[in-house]
């Protein structure tokens, strides 16, 4: 599997991201630091919430994968960038929905190491921001809900199981299946998004399972990278490039996410539940994920599930031609005014 980099991306001029919103806002602004116990971690964050006493309704914002501060910001060239969850949490806030969005561990302000930090442990600094708002005067601790985002969407069922505090999740790009099932997809449309045809694209990703089963069978390094050499055969260019990538997938997040299965968590959940995926999402394919997240839930008979395809929008759920990650950064719009309000309309529905 020869490296294959993706095309230039499309320089943009500098200009405003025009959903990004501007002060002065029509609602409160509150730093906050939320405290996890359990795991001795301190995350910085800001909580928005509508003028006035409350109680009000609540969601707290989950990132997707990697290093992640509270606005999930992408640092695209040129700046300024796209704050997905600066975004949904103005158009939550102007809605009447206290919104807390949380820096990553070890990210900005936030205390801790985010690299030996598995997704199960990233569920306990989300568990720690939902207590935090359970305990607050000015929250509805009968409405607090989970919005997750990509590994967010795996996070916050787990999240929702544990704590009875959670009255809902909201799944946007949420995965179904496995991460290592998730990984070669990823990487069947990175070779695609790179101009290659598509035969090549399928080779890549059958190398790409062989190697995450080699690395899914043993910790042992030199064993990993005698595997590697038998796969690869007299190819030893791309046998040597497979290896150099062995300690980034032997990280403890990479091990955890490869194997870890999220049906069974949603088989339990029986909160109501949205789960939207965007049809051109290249990062979580929908035609993979949706039929199994539909399915897990089904199997569990939740009685409030909605899983929906929203046509022409990525993995950010931006409007798009293509969903590959190099268009991201072309696109001024952060989020579809369309997705924020199903979102917004589902979840004043299930606060009232």
């Amino acid at each position: 599997m020869a490296e294959t980099p993706l095309p230039a991306r499309p320089s943009l001029p500098p200009a405003e991201r025009p959903q990004n919103p501007k002060r002065p806002f029509p609602y409160l602004e509150q730093e906050v630091m939320v405290v996890n116990e359990a795991q001795h971690v301190t995350l910085a964050g800001t909580l928005t919430k509508p003028k006035g006493p409350g109680p009000f309704p609540a969601v707290l914002l989950i990132t997707g994968s990697g290093p992640q501060d509270r606005d999930e910001t992408l640092p695209l060239d040129p700046p300024p960038y796209h704050k997905p969850f600066l975004i949904v949490s103005d158009y939550l806030t102007r809605r009447g929905i206290a919104v807390l969005r949380l820096d990553d561990r070890g990210v900005a302000k936030s205390t801790g190491v985010f690299n030996s930090a598995t997704t199960a442990d990233f569920a306990t600094d989300a568990m720690a921001g939902v207590q935090f708002l359970a305990k607050r005067s000015d929250i509805d601790r009968k409405h607090i809900g989970l919005i997750g985002h990509s590994e967010g969407g795996i996070i916050a069922p787990m999240v929702a199981n544990l704590d009875p505090s959670v009255s809902f999740v909201v799944l946007l790009a949420g995965t179904g299946l496995s991460g290592d099932r998730i990984f070669e997809q990823q990487m069947f449309y990175s070779i695609l998004a790179a101009g290659r045809p598509i035969r090549e694209a399928e080779t890549s990703r059958q190398v790409q399972h062989r190697l995450l089963e080699i690395v899914e069978s043993t910790t042992d390094k030199a064993e990993q990278a005698s595997k590697v050499d038998d796969l690869m055969g007299d190819d030893k260019t791309t046998a040597d490039y497979i290896k150099s990538s062995l300690p980034m997938l032997n990280m403890p997040w990479y091990r955890y996410f490869f194997t870890y299965d999220p049906a069974p968590e949603l088989v339990k959940l029986q909160i109501p539940i949205l789960a939207l995926h965007g049809s051109k999402d290249t990062q979580v394919d929908p035609m993979q994920n949706m039929p199994a997240i539909q399915a897990a839930l089904t199997r569990g008979k939740n009685p409030d599930a909605t899983v929906r395809m929203i046509p022409g929008v990525n993995h950010l759920f931006q409007n798009c031609t293509t969903g590959y990650l190099a268009e991201y950064a072309t696109i001024p719009e952060t989020m579809s005014p369309a997705v924020l309000e199903i979102v917004g309309d589902w979840i004043e529905k299930h606060v009232k």
